[in-house]
């Protein structure tokens, strides 16, 4: 995969994972406000939308940090695809029953017609699904933790004298840092 399909894949998984992880937050912490101190458990989302928005925003930043990305890809893609199928069974199921209750007409119609009803759910699961695609597509094109495993053969091949250069030539043009202590 080239540097710059990485480069738009990972733009488009992270900014749908963050859409993702901020309207579950949004639509979660008020009802977990609410339901947390009664001990009322009537409602699953909440509890499930909290902690699996905030794992997302660790996830956002461990790529940022470029820390272990092909697991925190996968994470990423699971949790969101999570969200996607949790959405469609919440429907089919009336709205938190564990068997679907909608014998009458086709299931992917009454999800189809209960997200156009929602366009903050509309937005959350086209995110979603953006992000998902966009992070099994790094996993699959290899992502960036193949090309760091490769060593410098990408620098080689790239033809740039800079991404090139020895370590000598670039430390030579920036300053040395200083050791001591400013206290």
């Amino acid at each position: 995969m080239d540097d710059t399909t990485e480069a738009v894949l990972k733009f488009l998984g992270v900014q749908g994972t963050l859409v993702a992880a901020l309207i579950h937050l949004w639509i979660g912490l008020p009802l977990l406000f609410v339901y947390l101190p009664l001990g009322s458990f009537a409602d699953p989302r909440p509890y499930l939308f909290v902690p699996s928005a905030l794992l997302l925003l660790v996830v956002l930043v461990g790529i940022y940090l470029d820390r272990a990305v092909r697991p925190l890809y996968a994470l990423g893609a699971l949790i969101l695809l999570g969200y996607a199928a949790g959405y469609a069974w919440w429907h089919l199921t009336d709205h938190g029953g564990l068997l679907p209750a909608h014998p009458e007409g086709s299931p992917v119609a009454l999800v189809i017609e209960h997200l156009f009803e929602d366009a903050v759910a509309f937005v959350s699961k086209v995110a979603e699904l953006v992000g998902a695609g966009a992070f099994i597509a790094l996993l699959v094109g290899g992502g960036s933790e193949s090309d760091a495993a490769s060593g410098s053969d990408s620098a080689s091949n790239s033809g740039s004298p800079s991404d090139s250069a020895p370590n000598s030539e670039r430390d030579a043009e920036s300053p040395p840092e200083s050791t001591t202590d400013a206290n």
